[in-house]
């Protein structure tokens, strides 16, 4: 693109101008390529894209249709980045278009270490002995800048998770009292590179959204942060098609300053 189609935005945040150049950013999603590849959690099975049948009528040019319509299938909690919201633990019908943020939102990425939890003293509400979490330790210091978007990446940090199979990978999660720090850090968007901020069999608890969802917005989880994005501040836009449920497939786009 000709440096001339180079657009730049001024924000304002906690008194101070930023600059953002519209065409430098950063795709923290997933693509789902419908091709049997994308990642999995809940034994759920991958997502389909078939042609449109009628029997007049075959959406496929490869098999003689006119144009392509296709038909997915798509588990939008267990096969691609999501943004989910309340709606999504209680029978509220709270929809994600109704709190997901428009425009650029002040946001913090950090990479953070896991821990086995025999080795801390921070607690769930099931054995964590045999797991990996996140703790509250791990993340205290990071958090600059008064942002109300908190990014996380986990170490380390493969491209596997692209296409990662958590029913045969089991994935870190949060211990309650990093959950309650990040809120406490006034966190009202909530953004990892996990299946879920919960443990995958909690008995059906899902405390860590529940305690989350206390104060906060949004949840979007199963992104992926290319390492070549260091670690800092910057402005958030968090893209959802105009779906009226609990989550929907979204493409988080991250802007340096």
């Amino acid at each position: 693109m000709s440096d001339s189609f180079k657009k730049t935005l001024t924000i304002e945040h906690n008194s101070l101008k930023y600059i953002i150049n519209t065409h430098d950013a950063f795709d923290l999603s997933i693509p789902n390529n419908f091709t049997g590849n994308d990642p999995t959690f809940y034994d759920s099975q991958q997502s389909t894209n078939i042609p449109f049948s009628s029997s007049q009528f075959i959406g496929d040019i490869k098999q003689g249709g006119s144009c392509n319509v296709p038909v997915i299938s798509l588990n939008i909690h267990c096969n691609g980045t999501h943004t989910e919201c309340e709606g999504h633990i209680n029978d509220s019908g709270l929809s994600v278009i109704d709190v997901c943020p428009w425009g650029f939102i002040p946001a913090y990425i950090i990479s953070v270490d896991t821990e086995c939890g025999n080795n801390t003293n921070e607690f769930y509400h099931v054995s964590i002995e045999k797991d990996f979490v996140i703790t509250k330790k791990s993340l205290e210091g990071k958090i600059d800048n008064s942002p109300i978007a908190l990014i996380i990446r986990t170490n380390p940090n493969e491209a596997s998770k692209k296409l990662r199979n958590y029913d045969k990978n089991t994935a870190p999660f949060f211990t309650h009292q990093a959950i309650d720090y990040i809120t406490s850090k006034g966190i009202k968007h909530l953004l990892v590179d996990l299946p879920s901020i919960d443990r995958a069999d909690d008995g059906g608890h899902l405390e860590n959204h529940k305690r989350f969802f206390k104060y906060g917005k949004t949840i979007s989880e199963l992104l992926f942060i290319d390492n070549a994005l260091k670690d800092g501040f910057g402005f958030l836009n968090i893209q959802i098609p105009n779906w009226s449920l609990d989550a929907a497939p979204s493409r988080p786009i991250f802007y340096k300053v």
